[in-house]
């Protein structure tokens, strides 16, 4: 009988030595911001138009736990996006106006890993015009928590 679970343990053994690492799935959490802006990553301001997406990056370092972000254009009758990868190319999501709770010509969000930090180096962000009469004014940048 001893024999016997020797041979299942090692079958056991083998069994998970023989399974490859597999990483965690970047996740992150998207929330409304409720702090103030303090080290800023990226500060831009630009004019768009309907159909019209632009894009941005914004460096982060190692260490942050949050990353907010702040698309403001203060129109509340013009409708602009903002879409979100990671430096590893994931799709956070895209987020427009009322993402943050309030229809108010802003987006103004925070991301939260959903383990350890958010992930070093080079965002991207697409901002696009959604609907857009003539061209909108606004301003966009990143802030590191």
């Amino acid at each position: 009988m001893v024999k016997f679970w020797k041979t299942i343990s090692l079958v056991l053994v083998l069994a998970l030595l023989s399974v490859s690492a597999v990483s965690a799935k970047e996740e992150y959490t998207v929330c409304p911001s409720t702090e103030e802006n303090q080290s800023v990553s990226v500060k831009v301001y630009s004019t768009i138009t309907q159909g019209q997406t632009k894009t941005y990056t914004s460096n982060v370092g190692t260490g942050v736990q949050r990353l907010e972000v702040d698309l403001n254009w203060g129109d509340s009758s013009d409708s602009l996006s903002v879409a979100i990868y990671t430096p590893s190319g994931t799709y956070v999501g895209k987020f427009y106006e009322s993402a943050d709770g309030n229809i108010d010509g802003r987006v103004h969000l925070d991301i939260v890993p959903g383990q350890g930090y958010v992930q070093s180096g080079k965002w991207k962000f697409n901002i696009r015009g959604e609907s857009v009469a003539g061209t909108e004014n606004y301003n966009f940048n990143t802030y590191s928590h």
